[in-house]
């Protein structure tokens, strides 16, 4: 099934999707965890994980290349991130666009493709002694 991780970043698309243009009132449970800056730490791992999908989602459309992929899902993150914040603005009454979000959800982006950088550079190691 080697498409699960594309089916797999689309669903996660949606629900960063759903997520952020639902009304606040649907997030009264996480209001309650105490937790400083919650918000931009639930943003970068929304896109942390968003980006990991995607880095294995694109090998469903061809991109053989571990470095493209990780470059695509690090842009397609960055952009997606952006359009979301924009569309708060847009298409909500109680939320609104916020550079620092954005900023966050990059961080997050960043994280994850150091991670993916580190995690395939060992395991190729492994398998190749000429990497």
């Amino acid at each position: 099934m080697r498409n699960k991780y594309f089916w797999a970043a689309i669903f996660w698309t949606l629900f960063i999707t759903v997520a952020c243009l639902v009304s606040n009132d649907n997030f009264s449970e996480l209001e309650k965890i105490k937790m400083p800056n919650k918000d931009k730490v639930l943003h970068a791992t929304f896109y942390f994980i968003f980006t990991i999908l995607w880095s294995y989602g694109l090998r469903t459309l061809k991109i053989s290349n571990v470095n493209k992929r990780r470059m695509w899902a690090f842009v397609i993150a960055v952009s997606y991130g952006i359009i979301m914040e924009v569309c708060q603005g847009l298409f909500t009454e109680e939320r609104t666009p916020d550079l620092v979000d954005a900023i966050a959800n990059t961080t997050g982006s960043a994280i994850a493709v150091l991670v993916l950088w580190r995690y395939q550079r060992r395991h190729f190691k492994k398998k190749s002694p000429a990497y």
